[in-house]
């Protein structure tokens, strides 16, 4: 039976843990072959063991260009051609507490993770893409951040809205040459940190808050990636799905 992925050769990065690992896993199981990137090296070896023979693991700091441009070859070296790239790493620091009072060195590390990583991973990648079979699937996870601010992480939202424009520029530049740029924008997700931090009474109040009455989970996010990587999302382009279960509820009024 004929996989939606099958012969496809992704990347993706941040796929040592949460949203990348889930990711990671549903391409493999959807008959792709997957670069995963992460610096957690260890983590990253577990998943590459577990994906056996369909995953190739780097560790690799994408906040360089040398980093992104690795994950690049790794993918040419080890299954010959590149058709998908999933920017899922992310960084949120500490010294990201406001407008004003975030510190020069939280906007830097933030943008070159968000930001920076994209652009240099359009600038190895698409080449590669059109080297394979002449078009490719970039596809960027933002978050609601992007849109909803919060008391906090002016620059994570700041840069997660910096990368959703960049990704439509990519997707209208190079989309007649059969690259596509697509956004996941994910809400509040139940990753593994967030299960550190919150109790299960906690996350059972944030799920009663949820339009569907549940939280997301990292495999709720990894489904819209592998739609956006595969044919089927063909005459997708410079689009944003939001996987957030439509919300909180709306307030009930009596």
């Amino acid at each position: 039976m004929t996989k939606r992925l099958d012969g496809k050769v992704a990347i993706v990065t941040g796929a040592a843990s949460g949203i990348g690992a889930a990711t990671a896993r549903l391409l493999v199981r959807d008959g792709a072959r997957v670069v995963l990137g992460d610096i957690n090296d260890e983590a990253l070896q577990a998943l590459a063991r577990e994906l056996d023979d369909d995953a190739v693991a780097l560790c690799a700091d994408i906040a360089t260009e040398d980093g992104v441009k690795s994950l690049v070859q790794a993918a040419l070296d080890s299954f010959g051609r590149l058709d998908v790239l999933d920017n899922n790493a992310a960084l949120e620091v500490r010294e990201d507490t406001g407008t004003t009072t975030s510190s020069d060195k939280a906007w830097q590390q933030t943008f070159e993770i968000t930001v920076m990583a994209a652009v240099w991973g359009a600038r190895h990648a698409i080449p590669a893409m059109l080297a394979s079979d002449g078009g490719g699937s970039i596809i960027n996870i933002s978050s609601g951040a992007s849109r909803t601010p919060t008391a906090t992480k002016a620059a994570y939202g700041a840069c997660k809205s910096a990368l959703e424009t960049f990704s439509l520029y990519t997707g209208a530049q190079h989309g007649a040459s059969g690259i596509r740029s697509n956004v996941v924008r994910p809400g509040f997700v139940l990753t593994e940190g967030v299960r550190k931090i919150f109790d299960e009474r906690q996350r059972q109040r944030f799920a009663d808050m949820m339009a569907l009455g549940r939280v997301c989970e990292p495999e709720d996010v990894a489904e819209a990636v592998a739609f956006l990587a595969s044919p089927a999302s063909g005459y997708v382009n410079c689009a944003t799905i939001d996987v957030d279960g439509g919300g909180a509820r709306p307030a009930v009024s009596w």
